[in-house]
C-alpha cells in the first residue's frame, strides 16, 4: 500500500471533508476525537467513507495525559482510550494518534525520566491489551509556562521507541510543532515515522498555515518527508481554505522528485 495522503477534521465537519476529499482525490482523514458522542458523525458517514475508500485515523484529544503522575488519573485517561477503541473498531479506524502529555514545569525539569516512564507504562499496557491497534506519538511544541509538554524532544522519543518495541508503535512527525520546537526527527527517528501532519507557521505560533514557496517549510523540507521509507500516511492539518494551493505546491514536488 502506498502512503495514503489526506486531511484533518473535527468529527462534527465529518461530511463536509468527505466532499473536499472527492474534490482533491485524497483518500484519508484524520479525525479529532473529544467525547464519545463524536462518534455519532463517523457513523453516520459511514456509508460515504467506505464508498470512496476514504481510511480514518483518530487523533485523541490533547486534555489527554499519558505522563500523568496521579495514579487514578492515569487509569482515567486509559479507560478513556479503551472506550474510544471499542466505539471505533467498526469503522476499521486504521491508528490513534497521541500526544505525550503534560505536567507542572519543575516537576518535569526535576524528573523527566520519571514521566517518560509513565507514559511508557501507559503505551505498554494499551498494546498488551488491546489487540491489533496502531498507535502512534506525536513531537509537540512547549513554551516554557507554568505547565509544560512532553514530547518537544526527540530524546523523550528516543527513549520511548528504546523501551516501547511494539511494532504497532509508530511516531507522528507534525511538522508545524517542529518549526517552533526543532528537532531532528526526520534523520534520528526515520524508522518509526508512521504518519507526517504537513502544516506551515511563523515559528511562534501553531497556526496550521497552509504550504508555499514563500513558507518557513521549505521544498527541501517537503522532498526529505516524501523520502520517508516507512511512512503511511500524510495528514494536511490545515485550515480548508489552504487545501487547494497546498496540494497544487505539493503535487509539484511530487512530480520534480
Amino acid at each position: 500500500m502506498g502512503v495514503r495522503i489526506g486531511l484533518s477534521a473535527m468529527a462534527y465537519e465529518i461530511r463536509e471533508k468527505i466532499g473536499v476529499c472527492q474534490k482533491l482525490k485524497l483518500n484519508h482523514i484524520e479525525v479529532g476525537i473529544d467525547n464519545l458522542e463524536d462518534w455519532n458523525y463517523l457513523y453516520q458517514n459511514k456509508d460515504e467513507l467506505i464508498k470512496h475508500d476514504i481510511s480514518i485515523g483518530i487523533h485523541m484529544p490533547i486534555e489527554l495525559n499519558t505522563c500523568d503522575p496521579i495514579k487514578m488519573a492515569n487509569k482515567f485517561w486509559f479507560d478513556y482510550f479503551y472506550e474510544n477503541y471499542k466505539i471505533g473498531k467498526k469503522l476499521n479506524v486504521k491508528y490513534y494518534n497521541l500526544h505525550l502529555g503534560y505536567g507542572i514545569k519543575n516537576k518535569i525539569e526535576k524528573n523527566r525520566i520519571g514521566y517518560l516512564n509513565n507514559t511508557k507504562n501507559f503505551l505498554l499496557k494499551l498494546l498488551n491489551n488491546i489487540d491489533n491497534v496502531e498507535i502512534y506519538i506525536e513531537n509537540t511544541y512547549s513554551k516554557n509556562g507554568d505547565f509544560i509538554n512532553l514530547g518537544n524532544k526527540v530524546s523523550d522519543f528516543e527513549y520511548l521507541f528504546k523501551n516501547v518495541t511494539k511494532y504497532s508503535l509508530g511516531f507522528c512527525y507534525d511538522t508545524g510543532h517542529n518549526l517552533i520546537d526543532k528537532g531532528d526527527y526526520l534523520s534520528l527517528l526515520s524508522d518509526n515515522i508512521k504518519l507526517v501532519h504537513l502544516s506551515d507557521n511563523d515559528g511562534k505560533e501553531d497556526l496550521h498555515l497552509g504550504l508555499s514557496e514563500n513558507g518557513l517549510l521549505t521544498e527541501k523540507d517537503i522532498k526529505d518527508i516524501l523520502k520517508i521509507k516507512k511512512n503511511k500516511y500524510l495528514v494536511f492539518e490545515m485550515n480548508t481554505k489552504y487545501l487547494g494551493e497546498s496540494m497544487n505546491f505539493f503535487r509539484n514536488i511530487q512530480k520534480s522528485i
